[in-house]
């Protein structure tokens, strides 16, 4: 076989429950990307409360980092043989009860122990509910929604942070984790009510399973009819626009300081990045419909090299700068927010998940491997264009893994003709749920 079959059905699911589904599936990405960016909310006041120098506090970051990457790699292929759902619900009940126990911690070797187990949860969550969007929706509208469902991820880090800002001094640093932990068990509740059992068509159930039973071949089942180079392609895109993001955000309150930026106005870097990510996440959203995810992302990474060689000339200009800034990151970290949408396009629903978990574990270990670069960079004092020079050709080369994950990956007839779909919903599919 070499290539996939769509996957046939009787028709779309009604608009009522395809928002449902998404709405929760949002709603645990939310409590994900609150969950795995608390520790760096609360670190000052750990850091004193627990007396815990910067190395060791580097090291509790790391235990949860970890943890995120083995869950994504775990809970992808596990989510595939024995369904979303109980992997969906498993993740939640890891992650809401380890980070329910560090608001107990009394070291940071207990603090790093929890964060580790509680990341495998936190990782392992984004594959089921990426996988269980895609299938709930039609193929027209699933990369849509996909991308609108992971935009919860940096938008509960967003409200997560001004939350936690508000409360943390009056209150302590462990009433953020008990939140944290708080939101993961409750959303157990809407997920059995809302989640099906099995979101897979019966026909992608029927061919999933003889291969479910064989755990081993699953990895290989990600490069099968097919797959091998776009699959490979896939994963060099990722990881160099992750590297690139994770050395942006990291650093760049501090590339604006070093530019004459005041150190109040450069800690909104990060934060004008974040917004940025989100606004070109929905325009990417409203573009797939008609194209796929891979041109508009492939378009977007480029764009971004361009506009980040040009940041690097302008980067101490005022708010010139801050607007450049913007436009990064729309089109950089919001290319990223649809790593899920692009592996949910490449890979089949019996091997879906795996795809996603594993698109996703290289993904956080760039975002890891990005600040450590950048650090050595900064300490070596390159020229700050210099940086940025480097900075741009890890956009290109994101660029270039997701034009070659399209052009190399098997066609699939379930993807729309050009101009057929859009993310909007039809006034049909609104009314009484008739399609």
């Amino acid at each position: 076989m070499h290539a996939f079959e769509p996957e046939p059905s009787a028709g779309p699911p009604l608009a009522g429950k395809v928002w449902r589904i998404t709405l929760v599936c949002f709603a645990v990405s939310m409590i994900d990307g609150f969950d795995t960016l608390m520790l760096s909310f609360v670190a000052p006041l750990l850091a004193t409360s627990l007396q815990i120098d910067h190395a060791t506090l580097g090291r509790v970051f790391g235990a949860g980092f970890v943890g995120t990457v083995l869950g994504s790699l775990i809970a992808g292929p596990l989510a595939d043989r024995f369904g979303r759902r109980p992997m969906l619900l498993l993740a939640l009940v890891v992650t809401g009860t380890f980070t329910l126990a560090c608001a107990f911690a009394t070291s940071a070797t207990m603090l790093a122990t929890l964060r580790f187990l509680g990341g495998l949860g936190m990782g392992g969550a984004i594959p089921p509910v990426a996988a269980i969007t895609a299938e709930s929706s039609s193929p027209q509208r699933r990369s849509s929604l996909v991308i609108l469902m992971f935009i919860g991820f940096p938008l509960g880090a967003v409200v997560g942070g001004a939350i936690t800002a508000a409360l943390m001094t009056r209150f302590g640093w462990p009433l953020v984790f008990v939140m944290g932990g708080a939101s993961a068990l409750a959303a157990l509740v809407p997920v059995l009510l809302v989640i099906p059992g099995h979101t897979a068509t019966p026909s992608a159930q029927r061919r999933r399973a003889p291969r479910s039973r064989a755990p081993r071949k699953i990895f290989g089942n990600l490069f099968a009819q097919g797959r091998l180079a776009a699959t490979l392609a896939l994963w060099f895109g990722v990881l160099s626009s992750m590297i690139l993001s994770g050395f942006l955000v990291n650093f760049m309150p501090t590339l604006l300081y070093l530019n004459g930026v005041s150190p109040a106005r450069a800690a909104l870097g990060a934060v004008v990045l974040n917004v940025g990510a989100i606004v070109g996440a929905l325009v990417i959203a409203s573009l797939v419909g008609k194209r796929g995810p891979f041109v508009p992302v492939t378009i977007a990474f480029l764009c971004g090299g361009v506009l980040t060689f040009a940041l690097g000339q302008i980067i101490g200009a005022g708010n010139l700068a801050f607007a450049m800034l913007f436009a990064v990151g729309a089109c950089l970290v919001g290319g990223q927010l649809t790593i899920p949408a692009i592996a949910s396009r490449l890979f089949p629903a019996d091997v879906r998940a795996a795809g996603i978990g594993w698109a996703m574990a290289i993904g956080r270990t760039g975002s890891i491997i990005g600040p450590l670069i950048g650090g050595m960079l900064l300490a070596r004092h390159l020229p700050l264009d210099t940086l940025f020079t480097i900075a741009a050709l890890l956009a290109a080369g994101g660029a270039l893994g997701i034009g070659f994950a399209n052009r190399w990956r098997p066609r699939d007839d379930a993807q729309a003709p050009v101009g057929s779909t859009t993310f909007a919903i039809t006034g049909s599919e609104l009314g009484n749920g008739k399609h």
